[in-house]
């Protein structure tokens, strides 16, 4: 990726079987490297600032990044009664252990990414998304998450699946298997949380890993935000659940979040009510 990327004026990520591309000119390269699992870019650009590229796919723009962010943090915190123990698997740039470290009755929150190297390069250069890994709260363990997880049953409230496209070492993190120990790992009224993808181009078939969801959670919605760096823009997120409806808000929390969502730039607790109302197409993939 290197390579392709030095020397040019604009970098592009195609998708959509390499049939469509989104582009964004480039100031400069400020950092490339290939980990043990994958190649690690950051650019400097015009109309993003920095943007991380793992694998030559855009994970994470300072323009962007708490959309995606706020709504994997938020979402769950305001709905679980009792949220004590978080788990966040992937997510090396520290962007939604970031938000979790906003709710002071949390009391542990892991962060799993299989690679290191992730979070050492977002340090330099996303330090704002990684503020929060400082927290006394936080373990971050550099291990599989798919084998993480079987280590787990009854613990953690909330697990949040921070996951790169389903290929290579990521696929398994989309399978039924790897949902089934997501539940067993989850306390009573748990919750799971997973970005799935574009709808308008279903690339990796969404509607299969909203399928694998149905076969073990009793409680499966789908949501949409706005991410300007990924496919198509229009971005899908699923919460699954033991049985907390997703809009089910715990009531204890509105003085705190009314309060927080002030200083918040995407997440307020208004927009949540509506997200999970879907359109006729995100509701045809997802079967939701």
């Amino acid at each position: 990726m290197t390579e392709s990327i030095l020397g040019n004026e604009w970098y592009s990520e195609r998708y959509f079987f390499k049939n469509v591309a989104t582009s964004f000119k480039i100031k400069s390269v400020l950092h490339s490297e290939q980990s043990k699992y994958q190649k690690i870019d950051v650019l400097d650009t015009f109309a993003l600032g920095r943007l991380l590229l793992l694998d030559g796919k855009t994970m994470v723009s300072d323009k962007d990044e708490f959309v995606y962010h706020e709504v994997m943090g938020h979402i769950p915190a305001m709905i679980h009664p009792k949220l004590k123990n978080v788990l966040i698997i992937g997510g090396g740039d520290g962007g939604i252990v970031r938000e979790f470290v906003k709710h002071p009755e949390i009391e542990r929150i892991d962060l799993v990414e299989i690679d290191e190297r992730v979070i050492e390069v977002s340090k330099t250069f996303f330090p704002d998304c990684t503020s929060g890994l400082t927290d006394p709260r936080v373990n971050v363990l550099p291990q599989d998450g798919v084998e993480y997880i079987k280590t787990h049953k009854n613990f953690f409230d909330v697990i949040i699946i921070d996951s790169t496209d389903p290929e290579d070492f990521a696929a398994g993190l989309f399978t039924q298997e790897f949902y089934h120990h997501v539940y067993e790992a989850l306390t009573e009224n748990g919750i799971m949380m997973a970005q799935t993808e574009n709808p308008l181009y279903d690339e990796y078939g969404i509607k299969s890993f909203y399928d694998n969801l149905r076969n073990v959670y009793p409680v499966v919605k789908s949501f949409t935000g706005p991410m300007l760096i990924y496919p198509g823009v229009f971005w899908t997120f699923a919460y699954a659940s033991k049985g907390l409806l997703p809009t089910q808000f715990n009531e204890s929390k509105i003085p705190f979040m009314s309060m927080l969502e002030k200083k918040l730039k995407w997440y307020n607790m208004d927009w949540h009510k509506g997200a999970f109302n879907l359109s006729n197409i995100h509701k045809s993939v997802t079967g939701c």
